[in-house]
């Protein structure tokens, strides 16, 4: 195993003591996927154009040998023993793990990585964050692997990110990320953009039958044989600098991201069911991550309990909220608890000394934003009935309606059987509810969007036969 370390690489606002960057090598392994538990050791990986000393081509690197005495750990994983069952006959490819990976720090080796992905096909991609004490997510991490390199991007460090655009939006390079939703609101904060094409291995793992919702962790252990250490589950990704154990545990992200990503492509393609996933996840970049304020309301349970006026104090209160977590980036909950907001208005409070009689309402709360909110009841107390906004509707759907939606669900469970999918892979519930209730308007039943696309010949126009019947 060859090692190479300590470029000194000036961190923007840090002390004169250089941070540490180190580029660690590993044995490759060969993966028989056919025979968890199984690795075969392999030849020793050279990535990079690193010689056989540890040293680097590249002159602009700066890199020495990293020190015989403190031999750089290796990723900690534990493999399954023969009790453990065996991957779904599917798979029968053997896969090559490259588990080497690189700290970039500068934006000159930020440029450099960029060259290198350019063309192609598919990279892995994941990010760490930390988001507890704010309201917008603080990026820590970037990871991008390619099959052969993990790459991981200190944005701290580096700055300017503005080049990794056009790695998002190459199309010709498919970005496989797990549980995308997230990440998708991480790049779309730094960069203003999702990347593009993308496959989430989530979503395809629910496709390809395997199990709807599942953790990276859990498809690692049960496609690859792999089990993969949690120690930095809870971690603080904005320590600096980042942990041997910190830059170990992000790198198996992308390492064990692409050996999964083609595992569960050829069981999708084997099944007819590749562009089913393609589908799904491009769906994910219709998110929108900036609710308006004035929507803001909807997400408060319990505001359909309240009369007209009342309805209105949880709206305005509500969209307050909202504006002044983003200005203070702050978590909803740390600006206005959900509780207080409620009983804000309910009592609709007009003086100081009542907010003091409300639970909930501490004098630190009270110092900082009690005139304002007195201000906003005050604002409400005086609308016109005629400006009031109308009540939640609770309007209880007709015994029919229920019917309907229990003989949908019904024919989605048994096609769903038939085809080897979670019955809410194929149609959850607000689309089945939303069919059902259309029986009620004045116009034709039509197919909500989540039954369009694959879902339509697949279910969909099954499920819409069945509610122009039951209107007939």
């Amino acid at each position: 195993m060859s090692a190479l370390s300590a470029r000194r690489v000036p961190t923007p606002g840090a002390s004169e003591k250089p941070l540490k960057i180190k580029v660690f090598r590993q044995e490759r392994r060969d993966l028989d996927v056919r025979e968890k538990g199984r690795a075969i050791q392999g030849n020793e990986s050279t990535h990079g154009g690193s010689s056989q000393d540890g040293t680097v081509d590249d002159p602009n690197r700066a890199l020495r040998p990293y020190p015989a005495a403190s031999r750089p750990r290796r990723i900690e994983i534990r493999r399954g023993g023969s009790e453990s069952p065996p991957p779904r006959a599917t798979i029968a490819a053997t896969v090559t793990l490259s588990t080497s990976f690189e700290l970039v720090a500068r934006p000159a080796d930020l440029a450099r990585a960029i060259v290198r992905w350019r063309g192609a096909p598919v990279l892995a991609i994941d990010t760490e964050f930390v988001r507890e004490r704010t309201f917008f997510p603080r990026l820590g991490l970037i990871q991008v692997g390619d099959g052969t390199l993990a790459t991981l991007i200190d944005p701290v460090a580096v700055g300017d990110l503005s080049p990794l655009s056009e790695v998002l939006d190459a199309p010709g390079t498919l970005k496989v990320i797990h549980s995308a939703s997230q990440d998708l609101e991480i790049f779309f904060r730094a960069l203003g953009r999702f990347p593009q094409p993308i496959l989430d291995t989530q979503e395809a793992a629910a496709l390809a039958g395997v199990g709807a919702g599942l953790g990276f962790g859990r498809l690692v252990s049960e496609r690859l044989g792999v089990e993969l250490a949690k120690g930095e589950t809870r971690t603080d990704w904005m320590a600096r600098p980042l942990t041997e154990a910190q830059l170990t545990y992000a790198a198996a992200d992308v390492v064990y991201l692409l050996p999964l990503y083609e595992s569960l492509r050829a069981e999708l393609e084997a099944q007819g069911r590749w562009e089913w996933a393609l589908e799904d996840s491009a769906a994910l970049l219709e998110a929108t991550f900036d609710e308006d304020p004035e929507e803001a309301y909807r997400r408060i349970k319990g505001a359909g309990r309240f009369e007209r006026r009342g309805l209105a104090a949880v709206h305005a209160l509500a969209a307050w909220r909202e504006r002044e977590a983003r200005r203070r980036d702050l978590p909803r909950n740390m600006v206005l608890k959900e509780e207080l907001l409620l009983e804000l208005a309910k009592r609709l409070p007009k003086e100081p000394a009542e907010l003091g009689k409300i639970p909930g309402a501490h004098p630190g709360l009270i110092a900082r934003d009690g005139e304002r909110w007195l201000a906003i009841l005050r604002e409400v107390a005086a609308l016109p009935e005629s400006a009031l906004p109308p009540l939640v509707e609770r309007k209880k759907p007709a015994p029919a309606v229920d019917a309907l939606e229990e003989k949908l669900r019904q024919h989605v469970r048994q096609r769903a059987a038939e085809i080897g999918l979670a019955p809410e892979v194929l149609a959850s519930r607000r689309p089945l509810t939303a069919l059902s209730r259309s029986v009620e308007s004045a116009e034709p039943p039509h197919l909500p969007r989540e039954l369009l696309g694959w879902r339509q010949a697949v279910i969909g126009e099954e499920l819409l036969a069945l509610a122009r019947a039951a209107r007939s």
